[in-house]
């Protein structure tokens, strides 16, 4: 009892030495500086996909000999080739259009084979039919990408002359029309579209696997540490000063810490890319419509994730510190948490299926179980299926369940740092355990 009410400054010290140690250590500099990095480039992929598809152009001169045609025929072949896009005056386009309403041939022909063009496209009329015919001349593979665009875009133009010719046009025809829908349920919640229905499953599943990265990769630092101490007996002289309540949670805050702050750092960099991705869409491709904010993404399910992040973090690096202790050498920290490694897996892999099933009642219990909460809690909150007494609950279970863990963890922590050189099992170290201070 005593060991509850001296827990500072000792275990300040403690977390502090952690996280010095962590922060300082090479390894962690160099992968905090690398992750940020490689996070800050992953944001810029959009640029990279827009530029590796847009830094080559076809360019193409339209000889247009026949009488007649559409006067929107430019606008209706920019794009079938181009895309919706085409109207973008700042859009990138992957097919550059000349057009040359009865123009000269021959020339045309001659810039063609001086390479000022990639084709050359010759519009005439079937005196027979009155259908539109194309001459497409070119060095381009006949079956590659780029030929069959532009006879894609030509089968619009065809039609779009023949609409023409009837009386009418394709923007007749696509005109919209007046539909409405009523939920058969008044008080049903309003659907969200499917493009935002797969931004937030999308953001969903990047915050499970936030949280499931962490806790795998900070817990592990946790046990590693109290294992490498402990092989090397210093833990042998810090308990002299400390008792080990105090070293179990100067640990778990210290890499904790250190952990934090290297998401920290690694989470700015994704924000800096997403704030930088305009600019630099706007320098390497000549728009700035690169990239588009995750649907759901608000400052409710920020708070919720880090409530979770925090919680769930700490709950899982008390079990893996107990753990770390039963063993004495780093090699043996694996096989040592590889139970807990199990739990936290199946907790991953329930979230992901949940996200399919986010109403099913096994969603909703295993929710609010501790084990589970920090990952399927975070999934109904990001689709927004949550009550707010439902979130709640799994916070006040799971912080019931922090201080249960800490008081088990510190009897296993007090037992399994005192057995050395030996196989420790779950009889022996339950009666250390219940002798421990």
């Amino acid at each position: 009892m005593n060991g509850w009410r001296t827990l500072l400054p000792n275990a300040w010290y403690v977390a502090v030495r952690e996280y010095r140690s962590r922060a300082r250590s090479r390894s962690f500099v160099i992968g905090t500086i690398l992750l940020a990095a490689i996070a800050f480039v992953a944001t810029q992929t959009p640029v990279l996909i827009d530029y590796a598809v847009g830094s080559s152009q076809t360019r193409m001169e339209v000889v247009v000999r026949a009488s007649g045609v559409p006067s929107d025929s430019l606008s209706v072949l920019n794009q079938g080739l181009n895309g919706p896009q085409a109207s973008d005056p700042n859009a990138h386009e992957t097919y550059v259009l000349s057009w040359l309403p009865g123009g000269d041939v021959t020339a045309a022909q001659r810039e063609l084979e001086q390479g000022k063009f990639d084709a050359l496209l010759i519009v005439d009329r079937d005196p027979t039919t009155q259908d539109l015919s194309f001459l497409l001349r070119t060095d381009l593979t006949q079956d590659g990408g780029a030929v069959k665009a532009i006879s894609s875009a030509l089968t619009n133009l065809e039609i779009e002359d023949r609409l023409v010719r009837a009386g009418t046009s394709t923007g007749a025809v696509l005109a919209p029309y007046t539909l409405q829908v009523v939920p058969v349920n008044s008080s049903a919640s309003k659907a969200n579209s499917i493009s935002q229905e797969i931004s937030v499953n999308l953001l969903s599943t990047g915050l499970i696997v936030l949280i499931f990265m962490a806790i795998i990769t900070y817990g592990t630092w946790v046990a590693m540490s109290v294992a490498e101490e402990k092989g090397s007996r210093v833990m042998e002289l810090m308990l002299n000063a400390t008792t080990p309540l105090q070293m179990l949670t100067g640990k778990v805050i210290g890499n904790g810490a250190a952990g934090l702050t290297q998401y920290g750092i690694i989470l700015a960099a994704v924000v800096g890319g997403l704030v930088a991705q305009g600019p630099i869409h706007q320098a390497a491709v000549g728009s700035s419509s690169a990239g588009a904010p995750f649907g759901g993404l608000n400052p409710t399910v920020l708070a919720a994730f880090v409530a979770l992040f925090v919680l769930g973090f700490v709950f899982y690096s008390l079990l893996y510190a107990a753990l770390g202790s039963l063993v004495s050498r780093q090699e043996d920290v694996q096989s040592a948490t590889s139970p807990l490694m199990m739990l936290i897996m199946i907790g991953y892999f329930m979230s992901i299926f949940g996200l399919q099933a986010i109403d099913e009642t096994w969603v909703k219990v295993a929710s609010l179980v501790p084990f589970f909460s920090p990952y399927l809690m975070l999934a109904r909150v990001s689709m927004g299926h949550v009550e707010v007494w439902e979130f709640a609950l799994a916070i006040a279970l799971l912080a019931v369940a922090i201080a249960i863990a800490l008081v088990v963890a510190a009897r296993i922590y007090s037992a399994g740092v005192l057995l050395y050189g030996q196989r420790v099992g779950l009889r022996q170290v339950l009666r250390a355990a219940r002798v421990s201070r």
